[in-house]
């Protein structure tokens, strides 16, 4: 007889809510193996949970990387707006520093996304979900 299986989703609660460096979706498959489901449930179920951890991280963190775009496009044209007058070196190079802050920000978010995205396709590709 076989040993009943731990719920998917304590499972797959339990794995989102430990840090990661970086989400892996083959991890949580092996996690779901090791607990009994046979891998191509396992490879579903890991697949389905990641998708939708990413619509809810790309609600959340997309708004983020929109405001940080949004403000650097802002601070870039206060930059072009105060460029043109002499003396305001220490405000141009303040929101020179803003820009670029915001700047790196947004697309830090962004690659961040894209990192999850890309991972969550090319294991549907390798395991031909």
């Amino acid at each position: 007889m076989e040993a009943p299986k731990e719920d998917i989703v304590t499972i797959v609660k339990g794995y989102f809510e430990e840090r990661h460096k970086i989400w892996r979706v083959g991890d949580l498959e092996q996690r779901l193996i090791a607990k009994g489901y046979q891998p191509q449930e396992a490879s579903r179920h890991a697949f389905m949970a990641f998708e939708n951890f990413f619509k809810a991280k790309k609600r959340k963190d997309g708004v983020r990387v929109l405001v940080y775009l949004g403000l650097a496009a802002v601070f870039l044209i206060r930059i072009l707006v105060m460029s043109n007058k002499i003396g305001n070196i220490a405000a141009v190079s303040g929101f020179l520093a803003l820009t670029a802050f915001a700047l790196v920000m947004g697309l830090i978010g962004l690659l961040k996304l894209f990192q999850l995205r890309e991972e969550i396709v090319s294991f549907r590709d390798l395991r031909k979900l």
